[in-house]
């Protein structure tokens, strides 16, 4: 069994450090956070089950970072903040997130809160989707195609990882940019072409004819359950 991942972005060393030893002890994996940087880079290669998020961070404002989670996971999103006016939680909840824990708190409150949102969820830790001969495990974030493991660059992962979260929804090459790399990004359109096809090349029998990957003409790109 593989252990849920969770990422803790908190600018309070202190309570990053409480929470992730309780999170340890329950067994789950914690990676920690500082900022809306690093965060953005874990998330990113990651794509953890569970974001912690603190909403005010010395580079940013944790809503931002929420988004972005929103934008390549369904996983399971709770603030931790001192923010507590009715504007701050409704934004919150207006984002996506599952829960909304206010300062200060009890550790043990908060392992409470993740595994009950981890019960409604339905997040286990076999949580694996079978399409033909591809094993994709949603909580390690791994893949694997005739039973052997296959190696993925991040932004292979995250295109694989959204439409497989959304299966038949056929997504523009725009769309696709705009998620994964982010409209500020520097690199074009072109990047996503190149990733599809190397991600074709890696989990299909025939990258020229796709099973899983389709293009659907004039349109863009969907994958195909």
């Amino acid at each position: 069994m593989h252990s849920i991942k969770i990422v803790i972005v908190e600018d309070d060393a202190a309570i990053s450090e409480i929470l992730s030893l309780y999170l340890k002890q329950e067994g789950y994996t914690v990676n920690l956070a500082s900022n809306v940087a690093t965060g953005l880079r874990l998330i990113e290669e990651i794509i953890p089950d569970i974001l912690l998020l603190d909403i005010n961070l010395p580079d940013g404002n944790g809503f931002k970072l929420a988004q972005k989670y929103r934008d390549i996971s369904n996983g399971i999103l709770i603030f931790i903040t001192g923010e507590k006016t009715t504007s701050t939680i409704i934004q919150g909840f207006d984002i996506g997130c599952d829960d909304y824990i206010t300062k200060p708190f009890d550790p043990p409150e908060v392992i409470a809160r993740i595994k009950a949102n981890t019960r409604r969820s339905g997040l286990i830790t076999s949580d694996i989707l079978k399409i033909g001969n591809l094993s994709i495990n949603f909580t390690d974030k791994s893949v694997y195609k005739n039973g052997k493991t296959v190696e993925l660059f991040i932004k292979e992962k995250q295109l694989l990882f959204l439409l497989v979260r959304n299966p038949n929804q056929v997504f523009s090459a725009e769309q696709l940019y705009d998620i994964i790399w982010g409209i500020d990004a520097e690199a074009d359109l072109k990047t996503v072409q190149v990733y599809l096809s190397t991600l074709r090349k890696k989990i299909e029998d025939n990258p020229k004819n796709p099973e899983y990957i389709k293009t659907v003409r004039g349109f863009g790109y969907k994958l195909s359950l």
